[in-house]
């Protein structure tokens, strides 16, 4: 049985976690009730919100879109008790899979919205690779200017925008036979950029994942550090 603590002082814990495998393709919104569930099935002393119907405060930093994977998550849950991080860490993992764990666990002070940049590494099977097709690659990216078609509502027409303002650094190469971009993106909640935006860019600006059959190229995204303002690693503390 859940013990409510509303109004009750609290202590917020930092939770690093990975998502890799299969589980790239369940939602946020599924992600944010299976951590519900896991939480409270591992019997932390949790601070829960007032109201009809209490919850545990969860709070997530940047979350991932469907298809791309991460070893740098973050969210923030609320603890009444001074449990020690690792007994916090012991007790999570104890109730995910292999492909769900965290890395690491903290008391701390400092906003999620510190979290600034994302570097991500991006893997891309295409027809016509070479180190030309690299280089052409990261010139688009370095370029100072790299227009993209957005989507709105359903029903609205796409609008283009430059989203070079929100690439800190991107780099190509060519490793066994992949196209290999790293990049770090913008973060921050008001300029969010979603790397499939990068992927639309190449391939509308460089040809990529264009061949006529599709089965035959395809793309990963990995998430894997996250950064502050002055680039320092947003998971140390």
């Amino acid at each position: 049985m859940v013990q409510l603590t509303p109004n009750k002082p609290y202590l917020t814990m930092r939770l690093k976690f990975k998502k890799v495998g299969s589980l790239q393709y369940i939602s946020h919104l599924d992600l944010v009730r299976t951590m519900h569930k896991i939480i409270v099935r591992a019997g932390l002393p949790l601070w829960y919100t007032e109201g009809f119907n209490p919850k545990p405060k969860m709070v997530f930093a940047a979350p991932l879109s469907i298809g791309t994977e991460s070893v740098c998550e973050f969210m923030d849950i609320r603890l009444v008790d001074d449990i020690s991080p690792s007994e916090v860490k012991e007790r999570l993992n104890r109730n995910m899979t292999d492909e769900m764990q965290v890395l690491d666990a903290y008391y701390t002070d400092e906003k999620l919205t510190a979290l600034k940049w994302l570097d991500y590494s991006i893997e891309i099977k295409t027809e016509g690779v070479t180190y030309e097709l690299a280089a052409e690659c990261e010139k688009l990216l370095r370029s100072g200017r790299v227009v993209v078609k957005k989507k709105g509502k359903p029903h609205d027409e796409p609008r283009t925008a430059d989203i070079a303002p929100l690439i800190k650094e991107a780099k190509a190469h060519i490793s066994d036979g992949l196209l290999c971009i790293g990049c770090t993106l913008s973060a921050d909640a008001s300029s969010f950029l979603n790397p499939e935006y990068v992927i639309s860019a190449l391939r509308e600006g460089c040809g990529i994942l264009s061949a006529p059959d599709i089965t035959k190229e395809y793309y990963s995204i990995m998430r894997l550090v996250a950064r502050r303002a002055d680039m320092s690693d947003f998971g140390e503390h």
